[in-house]
């Protein structure tokens, strides 16, 4: 992909000429979309003009107020430093400031919870939505891309214990992609859907930054919908004494895209079930849901980023055993980790977490076990707010999250799991641009209101 309109914004800020700024768009044009360096030349003189009008919107001859609600201040970071995406400690710091923008009030099932899906109650209803990303490395493998992003959806909804009832899609694609990725990413997700007998109701497609970025590339983004009589299974609500089960998981988007750059894109096929979600169903079926304390799946830095994140937000602890996590992955994923460096605790696995009483755990594993579905209990929830493992061993020692979540690729062992040595500068830049957006959020908020006619 190419951002046009960055490449020209970029250019002026380091102070290139217009000449240098115009011979890298028309080289980015050329090199896209195949036309002559004449041709190519107008369109680049014409997103540099427009650029250039943009930029003047935000000069210091502009009204203070609308230069204010226009222009972002910005933070002089940038998303790779801060690790967003890449579902470790940097991630889940910038959440959390995502998180205090997004809520206004004290409501249930507030973004602050930072849990797998949010909640709002209508009635004696629970509605629980949930919304997953296609996996940034599968845009030219769309149809496990929407496949993997739809059960991801479906599997967050349903482990706060919602029945999913519908999906929507939003596609958006590179000016110089193929739309037939569109259709397959979109076959992936009705794949999921189908499944579940949960209808696609709705989406959207929209070109990358339309006519201003040039690429092939393409992105998505499944939400699903799911409705509860009963109130949501917060990850908060673990207790001190608790058991943790855990059921096999063969991974997701992760595991594939692992599979396909590490050369085993045999292993993909073992992604491709809906063990996960068969599993859920069984539970939220039964009588046993009423009596599970918490649920969650294993994705987010995997278990190793999951529980140190509901230790922070909970103010408890976990204590875990290695071998019985080990033993609940897919041995021919499992086999592909070891082989490739990659730590199995880092990464989403596709297992189910669930939290109670080891008695009712007990019954869930034979419930389980009755439809073919492998689980055991793997751990406990501890008082003392840090996480925990045992060895095979023996030996107990502290289960720590890094920066990044596991390197599963060449690219990230290149880029690395540790906190950049200036994180603290970096924290207090997003926690300014944090009070930034705070304010700026009610400001605009009543301009809005106060053109609203009533």
């Amino acid at each position: 992909m190419a951002d046009l309109e960055g490449i020209v914004r970029k250019g002026i800020s380091r102070g290139l000429s217009k000449e240098e700024i115009l011979w890298r768009v028309v080289d980015e044009i050329v090199f896209y979309k195949d036309l002559k360096w004449d041709t190519a030349s107008k369109y680049a003189l014409t997103v540099y003009d427009e650029t250039l009008s943009s930029l003047k919107t935000c000069s210091d001859n502009i009204d203070p107020m609308l230069r204010k609600i226009l222009c972002p201040s910005g933070s002089g970071v940038s998303a790779g430093i801060v690790g967003i995406g890449s579902r470790g400690s940097g991630d889940f710091f910038f959440h959390r400031l995502l998180a205090g923008v997004a809520s206004w009030g004290n409501s249930e099932g507030s973004a602050m919870d930072l849990d797998d899906a949010g909640w709002v109650r209508i009635g004696n209803m629970w509605i629980v939505v949930a919304v997953d990303g296609i996996h940034s490395r599968l845009s030219y493998f769309p149809l496990i891309a929407g496949f993997h992003a739809a059960r991801a959806a479906a599997r967050d909804v349903m482990v706060k214990g919602a029945v999913p009832v519908s999906f929507a899609v939003d596609l958006r694609i590179g000016d110089d992609g193929d739309p037939s990725y569109l259709l397959d990413l979109e076959a992936g997700v009705a794949a999921v859907s189908k499944y579940l007998g949960a209808p696609i109701v709705g989406g959207s497609t929209l070109r990358i930054g339309g006519d201003m970025v040039i690429g092939t590339r393409v992105v998505g983004t499944v939400m699903c919908v799911g409705v509860s009589k009963n109130r949501p299974k917060a990850r908060r609500n673990a207790r001190p004494g608790d058991k943790i089960l855990m059921t096999m998981g063969a991974g997701g988007g992760t595991v594939a895209t692992t599979a396909i750059y590490g050369g085993r894109p045999e292993v993909v096929l073992r992604t491709l079930n809906f063990n996960t979600l068969e599993a859920l169903r069984t539970i939220i079926e039964s009588d046993a849901v009423d009596k599970i304390h918490a649920m969650f799946d294993i994705t987010n830095g995997g278990i190793r980023g999951d529980l140190n994140e509901i230790s922070r937000s909970s103010g408890i602890g976990f204590l875990i055993d290695l071998e019985e996590i080990y033993s609940l992955i897919d041995s021919e994923v499992l086999r592909m980790l070891r082989e490739l460096d990659i730590d199995p605790l880092g990464i989403s696995l596709d297992s189910i977490a669930i939290i109670a009483e080891k008695d009712i755990l007990e019954d869930i594993e034979r419930l389980l076990k009755s439809r073919g579905i492998e689980s055991r209990i793997i751990g406990e929830v501890i008082s003392e707010p840090k996480v925990l493992y045992r060895d095979p061993g023996g030996k107990v020692e502290e289960l720590k999250t890094y920066h990044r979540e596991s390197p599963y690729t060449k690219i990230k062992k290149l880029v690395g799991i540790e906190k950049p040595e200036n994180w603290e500068a970096v924290g207090k830049r997003l926690e300014e641009a944090y009070r930034k957006a705070l304010e700026i959020r009610d400001r605009l908020y009543s301009i809005a209101l106060g053109q609203t006619t009533r």
